[in-house]
């Protein structure tokens, strides 16, 4: 019989009665922690994810997945905003993308939130373009950096430094 060692668990043990030590540990562990935190671990355990490299077909899942969601994500807009309003959205993206992700997240929270009754036009989503750029300005002017250079009485202005006393 051959010993095999478990020191990713956190422990060592040995043969057919260490493996059965560790499934005991392992479901104490998931006893005692957090229910939500117990199903995720089961999930992983379930679905052969031990935390090694994802195999080929998990990342074609998740681009899959990935896409369909930008999908839905793009129809819905497409049914939020107006056509002249989509067109600049577009525009931004194309110069700002993290400012158009920014207010394409904006106008879905609205939709989520049921405060649109109407479809975004042109000039609303300059207004909301005009928060988060305000918002941003915001933002530079706390994180600011000021430089005050000190001058002496007897500082020149020209700013030659004085070797001759060395």
């Amino acid at each position: 019989q051959r010993c095999a060692t478990h020191q990713s668990e956190g422990f060592s043990v040995r043969g057919r009665a260490g493996r059965v030590q560790a499934a005991r540990v392992k479901s104490f562990a998931m006893q005692a922690a957090p229910p939500e935190l117990a199903q995720q671990l089961a999930a992983a355990q379930a679905g052969g994810m031990g935390g090694g490299m994802p195999t080929q077909q998990d990342v074609q899942a998740a681009n899959e997945k990935k896409a369909q969601q930008e999908a839905a994500r793009e129809e819905m807009l497409s049914r939020l905003l107006d056509p002249d309003a989509k067109e600049r959205l577009s525009r931004i993206a194309l110069v700002k993308p993290d400012k158009a992700r920014r207010l394409e997240d904006m106008v879905l929270g609205m939709a989520r939130q049921g405060r649109l009754q109407q479809r975004l036009d042109d000039t609303m989503l300059k207004n909301m373009l005009e928060q988060i750029s305000a918002g941003e300005e915001d933002s530079k002017a706390k994180s600011k950096i000021a430089i005050d250079r000190r001058r002496y009485a007897d500082d020149d202005s020209d700013g030659e430094i004085d070797l001759s006393d060395l």
